[in-house]
């Protein structure tokens, strides 16, 4: 069942048969034209705010161990590891 009203959903449908109709009129030599013209999409992502922790200095220097084996700072790394555990808590408490 859809949330939106009917009135909404038939302008949507209509909306899409006219961009169908319109994309299957173009040449592949055209799309590509098109294509090299477009600039491509940027999403812009607020800027990273910078977060004090109190940490052991041994998993602090494990940390930074790992971090050189790899090849990035390990600040980097640890800020990799709190996401994926972020997301990887997101996806559990959806369920």
């Amino acid at each position: 069942m859809s949330k939106l009203p009917g009135k909404i959903r038939k302008r949507l449908k209509q909306e899409a048969r006219e961009w169908d109709a319109a994309i299957a009129s173009e040449t592949p030599g055209r799309v590509q034209e098109l294509l090299e013209q477009a600039e491509p999409f940027q999403a812009l992502r607020p800027p990273r705010q910078p977060v004090s922790l109190r940490l052991d200095p041994y998993d602090v220097a494990a940390a930074k161990r790992l971090a050189r084996r790899r090849g990035i700072p390990y600040t980097q790394l640890m800020a990799m590891w709190l996401h994926e555990r972020v997301e990887q808590e997101k996806g559990t408490a959806d369920a």
